[in-house]
């Protein structure tokens, strides 16, 4: 990359604020161009200056980390810092490019910045929609063929060599892999478990842990949080 990443630490506690500056001295394509204690202090310095991406801690006096990310531009690349993994899904309603847990180690810093240079080197690409005529799947059930809508989907449940596909209506029970299943969805299905495949539009709550939906609290398992939580970023307006 030709040209630096230029960021800002904004951090209330003195020694973490030390190890992500040493760490970005550390690593010659950072410039760091500003560190601050006080989210207020760095609205005003954002007002007449711009960086590529902020190291934002969540938990800040006067206005935490996520109510300051709410003021500032969508645009902005964050990389969110903080003691508590409760907030992680909280943070990714932002333009997020990772998500450092306290106390960060190098390795997962570089990691953190290695993702970022990903991000600024590509071009976004949009999503495209699906056609009208992929809105639908067919199935066999039986000796029968069903027609399902995509959008009528709420989650998919693996049994052993079967899925059971619950919709708004009603289940239906087919002989189908589960990864067979998860390349045939559209962009609002994602896996949170070997078990579950879920459509977002139906997902009431959702934490590290566990996603309500269809009025079921289903897990999200250690393999596939981290791909979960990647999808909701990308799917944020």
């Amino acid at each position: 990359m030709s040209t630096k990443i230029t960021c800002l630490i904004i951090e209330d506690e003195p020694p973490a604020m030390q190890l992500l500056e040493d760490y970005i001295r550390k690593l010659p394509m950072l410039e760091l161009k500003g560190k601050f204690y006080d989210a207020l202090e760095a609205l005003e310095y954002l007002k007449k200056n711009a960086v590529d991406v902020i190291f934002l801690d969540i938990n800040l006096p006067a206005l935490s980390g996520l109510e300051m990310a709410a003021l500032i531009p969508k645009e902005q690349k964050i990389i969110f810092t903080t003691a508590y993994a409760e907030y992680a899904l909280d943070s990714f309603s932002f333009h997020v490019v990772d998500y450092l847990l306290k106390p960060v180690s190098f390795k997962r810093f570089l990691q953190a910045i290695q993702k970022l240079q990903t991000y600024i080197s590509s071009p976004v690409v949009k999503e495209a929609p699906v056609q009208k005529q992929d809105q639908l799947l067919f199935l066999k059930t039986g000796r029968t063929v069903i027609k399902i809508q995509f959008s009528d989907i709420v989650y998919i449940e693996a049994h052993k060599e079967y899925l059971c596909i619950h919709t708004t209506q009603q289940k239906h029970l087919v002989y189908k892999r589960m990864k067979e299943m998860a390349a045939s969805l559209p962009g609002s299905f994602v896996r949170i478990h070997n078990s579950y495949i879920i459509n977002l539009q139906y997902a009431k709550k959702m934490s590290q842990q566990m996603v309500e939906i269809g009025g079921r609290e289903l897990p999200v398992s250690a393999g596939y949080k981290d791909i979960f939580q990647q999808h909701i970023q990308q799917h944020m307006m």
